[in-house]
């Protein structure tokens, strides 16, 4: 290295610092020292008279100093806390380099940034490389939409289902947060529910690549109601907690109908069935689930009675139950459209669309269903 590309000596900056008292010296001496407080170039005494010089240049009277200054520590990892919270509350121009970059600043640093109010400073604490689940949550609650679309827009920030919600309770109107929100990389099933009913259909389709929703959800979802493209969520996610929670966050929002839970029993989506009878009955879902396969007809009965059905209802419920509980679920790659068919089959030769408890609405959802399954699986039938 030569002596032109060599970094200054800590003793070359302090005389620059003596000879030359104008804010364009003080900026380089700022800059320069800077990007030497990670290095190995000084010695403890050294290192302790730089960071001195640092907290001095960090309180200048001129901004274009204490700008140089945090535009060359915004990346360190040896900056003083306090001297990154000086220049994290300064002006705009200074701070915003310390608060989108700086990784010494806490998440309560962070958090009582973003509580004062300053959608600037807002909008750099949502670009952060990472963001936690608890400044995230805050940016979502403090923040205005712009600021909270920034944040749902980044990969690396934590956002939990309350935020998420929050989110949506907010802004869910908004195409600006509809989109990144589809985008995200994962989003529980109860948000995702409850992005259904609110964006586009482009976006809907978006949803269904990118949170491996099926084909025939993606049908669905463009083309036909809200409770038949949300069994085709649960369908694509076995997990029992989580459909519990869809369950749930459907009681909340007022969509946990019987219809849906029918049609979900006539599709063989037990454990949907189980998790919404449990919420609507209020007892735990393990019980719930235990009454659904048992094979005496009153424990069913007296559970679908306890969550609201009618006796009618109760009567198809038992049936699309037993149907699908005598159904055997193959191992095959369209298992599940097979599986569906041969209960929706059973089921419509059960029971008399005139009959009174069957509606037409549900006959012709079921006979639609029936005829999507049939269709398809003609296409792919060897000729």
């Amino acid at each position: 290295m030569t002596g032109e590309d060599a970094a200054p000596t800590l003793a070359q900056l302090m005389s620059k610092l003596s000879r030359e008292a104008t804010p364009e010296a003080r900026g380089e001496v700022a800059e320069a020292l800077g990007r030497s407080i990670d290095g190995t170039g000084f010695g403890p005494a050294e290192r302790d008279i730089a960071l001195d010089i640092v907290r001095r240049l960090a309180g200048d009277i001129e901004q274009q100093v204490r700008r140089s200054l945090a535009d060359a520590v915004r990346h360190s990892v040896g900056l003083p806390h306090d001297v990154a919270l000086k220049l994290a509350s300064d002006v705009a121009d200074v701070s915003l380099p310390i608060i989108s970059d700086s990784v010494v600043l806490t998440d309560g640093d962070l958090v009582s940034i973003v509580e004062e109010g300053d959608s600037d400073k807002q909008l750099a604490i949502a670009s952060r490389q990472e963001v936690s689940e608890v400044v995230a949550g805050a940016l979502v609650e403090r923040g205005n939409e712009d600021v909270v679309v920034a944040v749902v827009s980044n990969p690396g920030a934590a956002l939990d289902e309350p935020a998420l919600g929050k989110a949506l309770d907010r802004f869910g109107d908004s195409p600006r947060l509809q989109e990144p929100m589809v985008g995200r990389a994962s989003l529980p099933v109860g948000v995702a529910e409850r992005l259904v009913s609110m964006v586009s259909d482009r976006l809907k389709d978006e949803l269904v690549r990118r949170h491996e929703i099926s084909p025939d959800l993606a049908t669905d979802l463009v083309l036909e109601g809200r409770e038949r493209a949300t069994l085709g969520l649960i369908a694509e996610d076995d997990q029992a907690q989580r459909v519990e929670d869809l369950a749930r966050e459907m009681a909340r929002n007022g969509r946990l109908t019987d219809s849906i839970l029918l049609r979900a029993a006539c599709t063989g989506d037990l454990a949907f069935v189980a998790a919404g009878l449990a919420v609507r009955a209020g007892i735990p879902f393990r019980n719930a689930d235990l009454l659904v396969h048992d094979d005496g007809a009153s424990g069913l009965k007296s559970l679908a009675s306890k969550a609201g059905f009618s006796e009618h209802d109760r009567i198809i419920l038992r049936a699309a139950v037993d149907v699908a509980r005598g159904t055997e679920m193959i191992d095959a790659p369209d298992a599940r459209e097979r599986f569906a068919e041969t209960v929706l089959e059973r089921v419509l030769t059960t029971f008399d669309a005139d009959e009174e408890g069957f509606s037409e609405e549900d006959a012709e959802y079921l006979i639609k269903k029936l005829s999507k399954y049939t269709e398809k699986h003609r296409e792919h039938s060897p000729a």
